[in-house]
């Protein structure tokens, strides 16, 4: 059973895919615009395209990757899914009660990404995130 997104985004990888330790892939909506705009990009880390019912919020959303677990008892080819990695991201523009939202404000549709800094920190902590250039 493929790994898969279970919130977010919908996009299941395709049977045997598999990434090299610190390796890197990317999932987008639409591969020729993509690559069109990063053609330095190998064609081999490139998946997708996913399907949603617009794009990924600039606001803020729930992003969400699983792997397949155990079988349903009873249900033959239906796995429950184990998450592996979460965020839930933000525009910078909602806070939180009294306290601000800490989250960087530039990739709120201006032209910015939201990165992640580093592969060993707990993915749905803000500080593990930065504005950049896409």
């Amino acid at each position: 059973m493929p790994w898969k997104f279970t919130d977010g985004i919908d996009y299941t990888f395709p049977a045997n895919t598999s990434l090299a330790p610190n390796g890197r892939l990317f999932v987008v909506k639409n591969k020729t615009a993509f690559k069109s705009r990063y053609s330095s990009i190998p064609d081999e880390i490139i998946y997708g395209p996913y399907a949603d019912d617009g794009s990924l919020s600039n606001g803020g959303e729930k992003l969400e990757l699983s792997k397949p677990g155990d079988e349903i008892l009873g249900m033959p080819g239906q796995y429950y899914y184990i998450r592996v990695e979460m965020v839930n991201y933000s525009d910078g523009s909602h806070p939180v009660g009294e306290a601000p939202d800490p989250w960087p404000t530039e990739p709120d549709g201006g032209g910015a990404s939201l990165i992640r800094t580093g592969d060993s920190g707990y993915s749905n902590d803000v500080v593990n995130w930065q504005a950049g250039t896409p």
